[in-house]
């Protein structure tokens, strides 16, 4: 009698420690391919760079951009602001690669490569829940000016979709008359 109690016990404690634990987030899709840039006022194409699942956005680093770039601005160091923590659902990271018009205190407009990052949340059938969009580069003060966040709800993630469709207002504007994403964009999922 003792030991089916005991076997019992220990079962169910088992049981319980399984059910208790965090499922540790899970990687579906990575690429590591580096993209040839979008020509200068074409349309973005926003290449699918990571699919995780049992994620979440790390909230806490997407509300304070400034606290958490180390180092220089550049893709390298704020693509970790972006990344995602432990959760439920499915985390998307896509990187729009283009060429861009940029400030030239000493000259003409000078045209580099600049980097958006757009990060989505869906539950398990593609239905998006979050998503943000930013510009690795931005280097105008406040660092937070740049990160937009969909207003969009009950839209599912597909192939091809616009990045107007997600309807980007900053999280933190200025005014009323400057606070929607004008930019457009395509996310490709394959």
């Amino acid at each position: 009698m003792k030991r089916q109690i005991t076997t019992i016990l220990l079962t169910i404690l088992s049981t319980g420690l399984l059910f208790c634990q965090t499922n540790h987030i899970e990687n579906i899709f990575v690429s590591t391919v580096k993209d040839k840039a979008t020509e200068l006022k074409k349309t973005k194409i926003y290449r699918l760079k990571k699919i995780t699942k049992n994620s979440d956005f790390d909230y806490s680093k997407l509300k304070d951009i400034a606290g958490n770039i180390k180092g220089t601005l550049n893709l390298k160091n704020v693509l970790p602001i972006f990344k995602p923590k432990e959760g439920k659902c499915k985390y998307y990271q896509f990187i729009a690669t283009f060429k861009g018009e940029a400030y030239n205190a000493e000259g003409p407009t000078l045209i580099k490569v600049f980097h958006d990052i757009l990060i989505v949340k869906t539950d398990n059938n593609n239905n998006i829940i979050d998503a943000y969009q930013y510009t690795a580069e931005w280097g105008e003060i406040p660092f937070q000016y740049d990160l937009f966040r969909s207003t969009e709800k009950k839209l599912t993630l597909t192939d091809k979709m616009k990045t107007s469709t997600l309807s980007f207002e900053r999280t933190e504007p200025y005014d009323e008359n400057d606070k929607l994403l004008i930019e457009d964009g395509i996310i490709e999922l394959k």
